[in-house]
């Protein structure tokens, strides 16, 4: 770990948000580290300005970070920039849905969320949440940009709602996970370029 990463992990009060930090910091430089050819420890690991973190010595190669309780995920992209969000399914209760929706659909998500059967509303949301947080993560900025400005389009894309805002689409591509031992998650992954199918691998022991 850096001298920058060794400072974030002691400022962390919650134990569990510092293994997690841990946890995806280890994975980033264990499996970039084989990509580029370098150990692990000799990986530089820089944040932008708004706290997104980047490989200052490797421009071709983007990565983004995304956990949900004991479980964390790596995306990397060679190319072009990429975003993942992985959600487990009952992080918000019905009612909190309910709350946030309109803080994050746009009209028409609204809608098609309205036209589901009341009890599949949920999960609609949640799949909404999880692709409009990967495609904001993929953009740079997160939650700082309004993500109504943002259209899931059917097609695993996004549509610009607002021109004030971005000027370009996304690819996405989503799911769901589940595996022996361990819970079951949402998981979206936002590209700047054409997606193909993201290949997963699981990595036990980065968590212990």
């Amino acid at each position: 770990m850096s001298a920058a990463e060794k400072a974030r992990i002691a400022s962390f009060r919650s134990r569990d948000a510092a293994r997690l930090f841990i946890a995806g910091r280890l994975l980033c430089r264990s499996i970039i580290g084989r990509m580029v050819g370098c150990a692990p420890q000799a990986l530089t690991i820089s944040l932008t300005p708004h706290g997104r973190p980047y490989l200052p010595d490797h421009a071709d190669i983007d990565f983004n970070l995304s956990h949900t309780k004991d479980r964390v995920a790596l995306a990397v992209c060679r190319g072009g920039r990429v975003g993942i969000d992985i959600e487990q399914p009952d992080r918000l209760s019905e009612t909190e849905a309910l709350e946030i929706m309109p803080l994050i659909l746009c009209e028409r998500e609204l809608d098609d969320i309205q036209r589901q059967a009341p009890e599949q509303r949920h999960k609609a949301f949640l799949s909404y949440w999880v692709r409009k947080e990967a495609v904001l993560k993929c953009r740079g900025r997160g939650f700082l940009d309004d993500p109504r400005d943002i259209a899931l389009g059917p097609a695993d894309t996004t549509a610009n709602m607002s021109k004030r805002s971005f000027y370009e689409a996304n690819f996405i591509r989503s799911g769901s996970c589940r595996s022996e031992n361990a819970p079951n998650f949402l998981w979206a992954v936002a590209a700047s370029q054409m997606l193909s199918e993201p290949i997963w691998q699981q990595h036990r022991d980065i968590g212990a």
